[in-house]
């Protein structure tokens, strides 16, 4: 056994193989070396169950996939021709180029983040974007109103619930009780708030008389959910939130809503300020139809929303200061209506002929070894938003004599920069839509190499 071991070369001098340094080039030597100790130890491990050693080539070339697929797990720039608009695996929204500026010329210095510049005294970090929240959601200003601004989503939903209903029921119907990205689930949500989740109604139909009947004097609110990524067809029955808001009102009860993607104009329902007509809190996504960072936004009462500032929990889960610099750009390209500038409004509109034609030149690029064709198809916006809902589109369908729709996938997404598409009926589909225009160069090119 000794003898097989010798078989293993020393850390420094895999260090010293050219392969090795080439593999490794966008690595800190630290990694390099942490990932062939890795190696070497599964090395010895192989060798003690079989009592075989590979010779040094074979060793050599193992050790350059295993740095490679270490380097897989990097961030880094990614294709996304999958068609979905919000693709939660990719990032969601990308950001559009006022906020990257913003970023550079803020983040990399000092600035105003909770400092009054007017007093010199202390400040909050939420004034200004609360301020263009307010704005977007009612520009008359008829309607007191507040906004404060958390990490994502589902802690917005969780220090609503905790700071305004903790020990108290939450009416949500059962066919409100989705789980959203990554596991979560709305009665985990409700059970780490404190309050106590009573079910109403069925899976496919819920009545108003279903909330009546569950109402008891520990009942403090009706909590409404945005169905997220699905939708339920058929022998259904669900309550407008405007019947709920009436029967939250007669009863003393809280109406509070999470709209999920939380649209503004010119994207269509449904839109925080339709919702507010009804709903004392609303909460919503930064990263979804809003087009900007990840956060979790709550809006409301400004006696509700004065309540939740006053939670301990909000410390931990306020936005951070990059995401609240990137947030407060895409909310002023709202305001002034500057839609050309966000690309998520960008791809959403652009016209299914101009996708063709370009479908059409990818096809005429393609290299040895592929084949395709140009297919109608549907883009769908993703992330939760607008569930069952598409957009007609089109795609370059790829084929290969040689690779199965599997190994296509595979062979693009190990490319550089990688290439995301989707597997339909055995067959690779790209669509050109969420293709940004920066992007196309680099997917024409790895498409004229083949495979």
């Amino acid at each position: 056994m000794s003898n097989l071991f010798r078989h293993i070369p020393a850390v420094h001098k895999l260090l010293s193989e050219p392969r090795i340094a080439e593999a490794s080039t966008e690595m800190s030597a630290t990694e390099t070396t942490s990932v062939i100790r890795g190696f070497l130890n599964q090395l010895r491990q192989c060798i003690l169950a079989t009592q075989q050693a590979p010779d040094y080539e074979e060793i050599i070339t193992k050790l350059v996939e295993e740095l490679q697929t270490y380097q897989l797990h990097k961030f880094q720039p990614v294709i996304n021709a999958t068609g979905v608009l919000l693709h939660t695996n990719l990032g969601r929204a990308p950001l559009p180029p006022l906020a990257l500026r913003r970023l550079q010329e803020l983040g990399q210095g000092y600035f105003n983040l909770e400092l009054n510049l007017a007093t010199g005294e202390r400040g909050s970090r939420y004034t200004n974007v609360a301020r263009l929240f307010n704005l977007l959601n009612d520009p008359g200003q008829t309607t007191i109103n507040d906004t404060v601004i958390v990490n994502n989503n589902a802690a917005a939903v969780l220090v609503v619930l905790k700071s305004l209903a903790a020990g108290h029921e939450v009416l949500v119907s059962r066919g409100q009780l989705v789980e959203i990205g990554g596991g979560f689930r709305v009665p985990e949500v409700i059970a780490a708030s404190g309050c106590i989740l009573r079910e109403v109604g069925t899976t496919n139909r819920t009545r108003l008389s279903d909330y009546e009947r569950a109402i008891t004097p520990e009942t403090k609110a009706i909590l409404l959910v945005h169905p997220s990524n699905y939708s339920i067809v058929g022998f259904t029955e669900t309550v407008s939130r405007e019947e709920l808001a009436q029967l939250a009102k007669e009863r003393g009860l809280l109406l509070i809503e999470d709209v999920g993607s939380g649209a503004f104009d010119p994207f269509p329902e449904p839109l925080v300020s339709t919702a507010l007509q009804s709903s004392q809190i609303v909460t919503y996504s930064g990263d979804k139809l809003l087009g900007g960072p990840q956060a979790g936004i709550i809006t409301g009462r400004q006696d509700l929303i004065d309540i939740i500032k006053r939670e301990p929990l909000l410390r931990a889960i306020r936005i951070d200061k990059l995401s609240l610099i990137a947030l407060e750009a895409v909310l002023e390209l709202y305001l002034n209506q500057d839609y050309a500038e966000l690309p998520l409004w960008l791809m959403a509109t652009l016209e299914p002929e101009v996708i063709k034609s370009r479908a059409e030149y990818w096809l005429s690029q393609l290299g040895p070894n592929l084949e395709g064709e140009v297919l109608p198809t549907h883009s769908t916006m993703g992330g939760g938003s607008l569930p069952g809902e598409t957009i007609p589109s089109w795609a370059l369908v790829l084929w290969s004599k040689r690779k199965t729709s599997d190994d296509l996938a595979r062979w693009l997404r190990h490319s550089q920069p990688p290439v995301m598409g989707k597997i339909i009926q055995d067959r690779l589909w790209l669509d050109p839509r969420t293709v940004l225009p920066s992007q196309e160069d680099a997917l024409v090119e790895i498409l004229r190499r083949g495979c």
